[in-house]
């Protein structure tokens, strides 16, 4: 079975978005340190942008519900192009913070792409078409970030970043093919059930460990690992790569065998890439196996955002994604700040602290997905003695 248009109307829109960021997120630290940033000043920038553009969601969430979710993927994506080419100004990094503010603002789009995807795909493809739509960002940025060190070093690190800001904007046109997503069932009232409200709790510690390994990634690489510039790119798209890969698996993963193995799988794989990272920094080859194993930080998202869609009522179904999504970068914002303070301590500690939480973390939010989705299952139908047909 064939995924719908919307669904790959929104891929195309990721692979966009992706090949931008491809550009960018390996630079932006290399670049605020060239402006004088720190480790922990660069892990500052990336939190607080996180938790301020991340309280965005829950309005966008709401208008979405109410006013259709393609008027407010559209404003993301201008909000979040706006803030690459603000980035291409700064002449001090203090200035990153706008920059920053407006960039995670565009993240407002994810819940709502999320929405979108439950709301036309079958729930049996469900699995499968959130981790394509997930897995394409990293697609996007395997395909960039190789070139977004040699692009550097010969154009400029502002001159890269303006390319990835145009990919940016491709991305957010993209997203007028969209319908306006908006029905009259979006209107009608709906409550949020205990499982909910369960997940909502787990979802900022999750976020804290997955991002520990990643915002001082390119400094790491360049620094600890030895990498020229123009290799740091291809070290980030191994971590993508592994992204992609993962999100897609664990997709297809949950499909098969349910939500609660796949975020246990995904944790071990971690883990292990992590432990590979840190250990063996000094084997170039290694670290590009370690990192492509690390993606697996983010290929849980795809497996609990299809999740959502079993427990959030159809009338707050935006809503509920960018509920989730609010808390998660709380935790994604506060794991950024925290990765700054320790990689100061030690470059090594961001990728052995995830080490030391991420199963054990994962089992607890694998219990109660499996709780959960034991209580969404159907009845067994009772046996009929006597009966023949």
């Amino acid at each position: 079975m064939s995924l719908p248009r919307d669904v790959r109307l929104l891929v195309l829109v990721q692979v966009l978005w992706g090949l931008g960021f491809g550009l960018i997120g390996p630079l932006q630290p290399l670049y605020l340190q060239s402006l004088g940033a720190d480790p922990s000043q660069i892990g500052l920038v990336f939190g607080v942008g996180n938790i301020v553009g991340g309280l965005l969601v829950l309005p966008a969430g709401a208008i979405a519900d109410r006013r259709g979710r393609r008027i407010v993927i559209v404003a993301s994506g201008v909000s979040g192009t706006i803030g690459a080419l603000s980035l291409v100004l700064l002449d001090h990094w203090e200035w990153a913070f706008a920059s920053s503010i407006l960039y995670w603002a565009g993240t407002a789009a994810l819940p709502v792409m999320s929405a979108h995807v439950a709301a036309v795909a079958p729930r049996a493809l469900l699995g499968r078409a959130m981790g394509t739509v997930y897995g394409a960002f990293f697609g996007g940025f395997i395909v960039a970030s190789p070139l977004a060190g040699t692009l550097a070093a010969h154009f400029g690190m502002r001159a890269a970043i303006l390319i990835g800001a145009v990919f940016f904007g491709l991305s957010t046109a993209a997203t007028l093919g969209l319908p306006s997503g908006r029905g009259a069932h979006l209107l009608a009232p709906g409550r949020f059930p205990r499982a909910f409200w369960a997940l909502l709790a787990l979802a900022p510690i999750g976020a804290f460990v997955a991002v520990l390994p990643t915002p001082l990634l390119p400094v790491y690489v360049r620094d600890v690992a030895g990498a020229p510039l123009e290799l740091v790119g291809i070290y980030i798209a191994c971590l993508s790569l592994g992204s992609a890969l993962f999100s897609a698996a664990g997709g297809r993963l949950a499909d098969r065998f349910g939500a609660a193995p796949a975020v246990i799988a995904n944790a071990i794989v971690l883990t292990i890439g992590c432990a590979m990272a840190a250990l063996l920094a000094s084997n170039g080859v290694f670290v590009a196996i370690g990192l492509v194993l690390a993606g697996a930080n983010v290929a849980s998202n795809p497996v609990l955002a299809a999740l959502l869609e079993r427990i959030v009522p159809p009338a707050r179904v935006a809503l509920g994604y960018a509920s989730f999504q609010l808390v998660y970068a709380a935790g994604f914002g506060a794991g950024g700040i925290a990765a700054g303070s320790l990689y100061d301590a030690d470059p090594h500690l961001p990728l052995l602290v995830t080490v030391a939480l991420a199963l054990p973390i994962a089992v607890v939010i694998a219990f109660v997905v499996a709780r959960i989705t034991r209580s969404d299952a159907p009845p067994t139908p009772p046996i009929e003695f006597g009966r023949t047909t």
